[in-house]
């Protein structure tokens, strides 16, 4: 896998602000200066989640949007308070079909005013339903249709496999669960192939894997439905076997039902790959931050709304050995 010299990666959507977070060497954020003298306004905060990925390497930059929060409101509102013009977007990914991760691509597709690529898994298009003793949703994902993407501006990659996207940036493609732990037992969750209801895998399930040249790779990695750990051990394969950095996204360990047992065991996991960098969001959960914060308070980066991360190529002398 190529590496990139540089990369920044933009919180559009999260299901967090706070406008008392300070600044770190590698990153910035919306913080009381903004708060109180709000040129743009302030951000927004929604169940959800997005990412803006600038990939740098040899003088040219890639803009990526990687999922697009679960209303159009929070993401158009967000990028005009961090002075973001989504019509410099070269390509869109989305990570699978749930309203919380696709809800607001009609109205990004709308702003970025173009036909751009845009990577989904074909299974994402499957209806969708939850069905429990205190719940029952046909059909929530009927918003997320290719016909209604392409009339938006999309040009629909539907793809299995990995997919390079840039110097240093790929899709993961289907990621198999390998962590024994990690297997979520699908309780009402079904959808509809063929004609016939079947449980639904959530085998249209895509994080985006980048490789920062002396650093290693980051994975975004918008909801967990593979579990984190199986899904880095799964960036490692599509990253040629490069040495894991960090990880950024919703661990889907803050439903009801999660023990502290799998909640501590993941953190274990993430102690085992030596990951410099930990950011759980959305719907990672308290219980989870406070882990990761604890047990690993140099990796841990607590990621909200309007926040953007930097990571520069190390040359190799530079690198932190393992």
């Amino acid at each position: 896998m190529q590496a990139c010299e540089r990369v920044s990666i933009t919180i559009l959507v999260d299901n967090y602000i706070d406008m008392l977070m300070q600044n770190t060497p590698t990153i910035r954020r919306q913080g009381m200066p903004e708060h109180f003298l709000p040129r743009r306004g302030t951000p927004l905060a929604e169940n959800g989640i997005s990412f803006l990925i600038r990939a740098t390497t040899a003088g040219r930059t890639t803009t990526i949007l990687f999922d697009a929060g679960m209303s159009g409101i929070p993401i158009i509102h967000n990028a005009g308070v961090l002075g973001v013009d989504l019509a410099e977007v070269d390509q869109v990914v989305l990570s699978h079909g749930h309203p919380d991760h696709f809800g607001g691509i009609y109205a990004a597709l709308g702003a970025i005013g173009r036909r751009v690529p845009l990577v989904v898994h074909p299974s994402a298009f499957h209806p969708r339903s939850i069905r429990r003793p205190d719940l029952m949703l046909q059909y929530f994902n009927r918003a997320l249709t290719e016909a209604e993407l392409v009339e938006a501006g999309a040009g629909v990659v539907a793809v299995r496999e990995p997919l390079d996207l840039a110097p240093g940036i790929t899709t993961s493609g289907e990621i198999p669960t390998t962590v024994d732990f990690e297997h979520e037992v699908p309780t009402g969750r079904m959808t509809i192939r063929d004609g016939h209801v079947h449980p639904d895998p959530i085998e249209d399930y895509l994080t985006l894997v980048l490789n920062v040249a002396g650093v290693g790779l980051v994975v975004l990695d918008p909801c967990g439905h593979s579990g984190v750990l199986s899904s880095l051990d799964h960036a490692r394969t599509v990253g040629d076997g490069e040495r894991l950095h960090g990880v950024l996204g919703g661990f889907h360990l803050g439903h009801a039902g999660i023990t502290q047992e799998k909640i501590d065991q993941t953190v274990d996991g993430l102690i085992e790959r030596e990951l410099r960098l930990v950011s759980p969001m959305h719907c990672s959960g308290f219980r989870a931050q406070r882990a990761v914060a604890e047990r690993m308070p140099e990796a841990f980066a607590l990621m909200t709304a309007g926040a953007e991360l930097v990571i520069e190529a190390r040359a190799e002398s530079e690198r932190v050995p393992t």
